[in-house]
């Protein structure tokens, strides 16, 4: 019979959730848990030394970050992975983190109206406490130095809370104030709430966008974070919030609705996963629908398991992603640098850049054309316009660097395909030979093999026919000097000298560029 959760699940679900583990395994999971993070660990770590040796350099000094965004962080790589939790007013964001976590705080603040007014960052510690904006993104154990580029008004709303949860040991949330709809209310923020939705958003592992069913009307600013979070479609996943209160014919008509909306925002023929629930711990209004719900939360629950198996996977990804972008940035600055005058006189410099932002996209088909890349690698042109104009000088692309690209080269199809191997649980090929030896290896080898210094007679050959030229050119020296001398031109001691020098100059080169002889025998004085 289904076992109650208490037996199986370690992070406070309800108790009417079942599950079909023995109980018995417990101890094999958590050993095959250990080693998985040991292993996840080596690969986060090497991951985190090729990008900040051989990537983040390259990002810095060709100004990446001014128009895709800032380099990563030590923090930002070693972070737990992060949910983070976005939606209109009391669509039970914070219920839903209260009831994952099992935490009863007095600084969840639930009501009917809104009452979430900061974004909350739900972090594990020894003991509850709360950490202002400021002094968060100081502390190097949390991953949100960067919000600090979004000014005292955002971080006077930001806020960390610590609590000794077991679930926040492998997982973090961040939890955000509910989507206004007036634009008075949005005035009145401080702070670019679309911006900081989109930075987050490109910094977690999971984003939750969680729906009201009885509010299914999505608001201008709604629209404009989840069009934000477009690029991050793959991190997305829709929650369906209260979906107890009614049956199952108008459930469906909510459902539908609801995908037809998140569709033409989204632009996509799928949506992403939806989860039908209700998240607290109060029974169900309608019975009818209770293993549906039952069945999604625990679905819910498994992939908030499954992130810290995949987060090296996905920080792997990123980097990935990253290195592909950097190449594309690199070719895209070398065309525009190639295209400026070599003298910039009177302003005749900014006119070109303002000339070659408007020609952006032939510019783009150029790139692509020399460089072999798909046209979903390059950037949106709109976007990439408006950095531009903010970009001052040109020159100051840097030129293309083969060598610098063939490195890029070798971190992408050599170097991270050797971590992926250890975390990526896709067993090889029968028809791959496991150990090749020595012979095999040289025979499938591209490269020629190096030949070793001093293996060859071509070496000693050399150096014999440098020594005779060097030694004809000094006998032609001196025998010019001597004719001079000859005629005159030079006092006598010193003609006197150089026929000498002459004279035992060229007997020398003689016997060094003459065939070898016998030894002839020793003449007696």
């Amino acid at each position: 019979p289904p076992l109650p959760s208490a037996g199986c699940f370690c992070w406070g679900l309800p108790v009417h959730l079942h599950v079909c583990a023995p109980v018995g395994a417990s101890g094999a999971m958590e050993e095959a848990s250990a080693e998985w993070d040991d292993t996840s660990q080596l690969v986060v770590q090497s991951l985190k030394g090729l990008y900040m040796e051989r990537l983040r350099p390259i990002e810095i000094d060709s100004h990446f970050s001014h128009f895709h965004g800032a380099v990563l962080t030590t923090s930002e790589i070693e972070a737990r992975p992060q949910v983070l939790l976005v939606g209109q007013y009391s669509t039970g964001k914070t219920s839903l983190i209260r009831w994952i976590t099992g935490i009863e705080s007095t600084f969840f603040d639930i009501r009917p109206q809104p009452s979430t007014d900061k974004f909350i960052a739900v972090v594990h510690g020894d003991e509850e406490k709360v950490i202002n904006g400021d002094a968060a993104t100081c502390l190097p154990d949390l991953p949100y130095g960067g919000l600090s580029k979004f000014g005292s008004g955002f971080l006077s709303k930001f806020q960390v809370l610590v609590q000794p949860a077991d679930i926040l040991r492998r997982i973090s949330f961040l939890d955000t104030p509910g989507v206004l709809s007036g634009d008075k209310q949005r005035a009145s923020r401080g702070y670019d709430f679309q911006e900081v939705a989109s930075w987050l958003a490109a910094r977690c592992d999971l984003i939750l966008l969680l729906f009201d069913a009885h509010k299914l009307d999505i608001s201008d600013e709604f629209k404009e974070v989840i069009e934000a979070m477009r690029s991050n479609g793959d991190k997305c996943r829709c929650v369906l919030n209260k979906a107890d209160e009614i049956d199952g014919e108008n459930l469906v008509k909510v459902y539908g609705a609801l995908m037809w909306n998140l569709g033409k925002i989204l632009m996509t023929p799928e949506v992403a996963r939806m989860y039908i629930g209700s998240f607290w711990d109060k029974e169900y209004k309608c019975k009818d629908l209770t293993r549906l719900l039952d069945q999604d939360r625990k679905d819910l629950m498994q992939e908030l398991r499954d992130l810290p198996r995949n987060v090296c996977v996905r920080r792997v990804n990123e980097v990935v992603a990253r290195a592909r972008a950097v190449k594309v940035h690199l070719a895209i600055g070398d065309a525009l640098r190639t295209r400026m005058p070599l003298f910039g006189l009177c302003g005749r410099s900014r006119r070109y850049e303002r000339w070659l932002s408007d020609t952006l996209p032939d510019i783009f088909r150029e790139v692509i054309k020399e460089h072999q890349f798909a046209a979903g690698d390059l950037p949106n042109v709109d976007k990439f316009r408006e950095q531009l104009l903010r970009f001052k000088d040109f020159s100051r692309f840097p030129r293309w660097d083969q060598r610098q690209m063939a490195d890029l080269d070798r971190l992408i199809q050599v170097d991270i395909p050797k971590l992926m191997a250890l975390v990526g649980g896709v067993s090889a090929s029968g028809l791959r030979e496991k150990r090749p030896n020595l012979a095999t290896e040289r025979a499938y080898s591209t490269q020629p093999p190096s030949r070793k210094r001093g293996g060859g007679g071509g070496g000693g050959c050399g150096c014999i026919c440098l020594v005779i030229f060097v030694f004809l050119l000094l006998a032609l020296a001196l025998g010019a000097l001597a004719a001079v001398a000859a005629s005159g031109g030079l006092p006598p001691s010193i003609s006197a000298a150089l026929a000498a020098a002459a004279a035992a100059t060229a007997p020398s080169a003689a016997a060094l560029s003459a065939p070898p002889v016998a030894a002839a025998p020793p003449v007696v004085a």
